[in-house]
């Protein structure tokens, strides 16, 4: 198992990252403040969204105090809520009467629950942040480009770079002739006639580097000119391209706001695949001599307890907080697998290690 083959998908992959709050908060004895974990799902209607919003979340509020909930607890909920937007769930975590993680998940990652216990419940929120790597977003054609940097999960706000013009480039003599007059398919990534085309990629490929570096990035997405996408991404290092196109044609420049729901597609599609990479690697190491993974609940837990896991993969069916409470506390990737048949072989969670064999 060479290093690269584990390296790449784990690089597509995105983490959840405990807030410093979240990250401090100890389990208490019984009876003690307990911590609340609720779901709520955005309300399908249109009209009164907002309403239904905060009518949605004074029940989860209510539903909290009757699991045992202290009452500023429960009402701490009301204030992670936010506001409703399009789409999607929002998770609150509270306790001691203050909100530990307030987080947006994509629609269908985890259905409406109010828990309370020792521990915050973590484990869609977990695979969700799995699911949401941090990536780029290039918005391209013959008249400029634009680069767009997020963050795993979305947690900062976006950062966007403006590429301009590639220096000592010429204008076009003849800007308004068509691109089939442009000497050929790699001139219509630029407006000069004759030279420029494979110089202006490798600029706007330089610029998505520097972009993707910023964020810990290595996944692209494009929309525009489907030659100029292609274009960039032979320009771009193996570790980072190739661009994914979400959409060919005419694009707006100013945001991706508008494909924000192709741009989540493509990152579903990217991350199962590097996930399903990732759960070959534990089926084929956990079956060999001297395993860099493990399997079941109390291997992975011996991992666990020694630092080792670097991504842990649960079944959607399993109750495992404190594995993957413990797998948070690591830095670790939790990643979610529909069933326990295949890479699971059966068991309820199974690890990746970060060095060597299995101690």
């Amino acid at each position: 198992m060479s290093s690269a083959s584990i390296a790449l998908p784990l690089s597509r992959l995105g983490r959840l990252e405990l807030d410093p709050g979240l990250r401090a908060l100890q389990s208490g004895p019984a009876g003690s403040d307990l911590v609340v974990t609720a779901t709520v799902e955005l309300p399908e209607s249109a009209s009164e969204r907002q309403h239904a919003w905060d009518v949605a979340w004074a029940d989860a509020v209510r539903q909290a105090g009757r699991l045992g909930a202290d009452q500023r607890t429960a009402q701490a909920l009301s204030t992670g809520a936010g506001n409703a937007l399009a789409g999607g769930s929002r998770v609150v975590v509270a306790a001691h009467g203050e909100v530990l993680l307030s987080r947006w998940l994509p629609a269908g990652a985890a259905a409406s629950s109010v828990q309370v216990g020792a521990l915050p419940h973590l484990r869609e929120v977990a695979a969700a942040a799995a699911r949401r790597p941090a990536h780029v977003v290039v918005l391209a054609d013959r008249d400029g480009a634009a680069v767009i940097a997020h963050t795993a999960s979305d947690v900062h706000a976006a950062r966007r770079y403006d590429v301009g013009l590639r220096p000592g480039m010429r204008p076009d003599p003849q800007p308004d002739r068509p691109p089939a007059h442009h000497h050929g398919e790699r001139h219509v990534t630029d407006r000069e006639p004759e030279t420029g085309g494979e110089r202006n990629a490798e600029f706007i490929a330089g610029r998505v580097s520097e972009a993707a570096a910023g964020v810990g990035a290595h996944v692209v997405v494009g929309a525009g000119d489907q030659h100029i996408l292609d274009a960039i991404s032979g320009q771009l290092p193996g570790s980072l391209g190739p661009v994914t196109t979400i959409a060919s044609g005419p694009v707006s420049r100013d945001s991706d706001d508008q494909l924000s729901a192709r741009i989540g597609a493509a990152l579903d599609g990217i991350t199962a695949e590097a996930i399903d990479a990732v759960a070959d690697l534990i089926a084929a190491s956990a079956a060999g001599q001297d395993p860099t993974a493990v399997r079941g609940i109390e291997a992975v837990t011996a991992q666990l307890a020694e630092q080792q896991v670097a991504v842990l993969l649960v079944a959607a069916d399993s109750s495992v907080e404190e594995l993957v409470w413990a797998a948070l506390h690591q830095d670790a990737i939790v990643a979610q697998l529909p069933n326990r048949p295949g890479p699971l072989a059966g068991e309820t969670a199974a690890a990746l290690l970060r060095r060597g064999a299995a101690s």
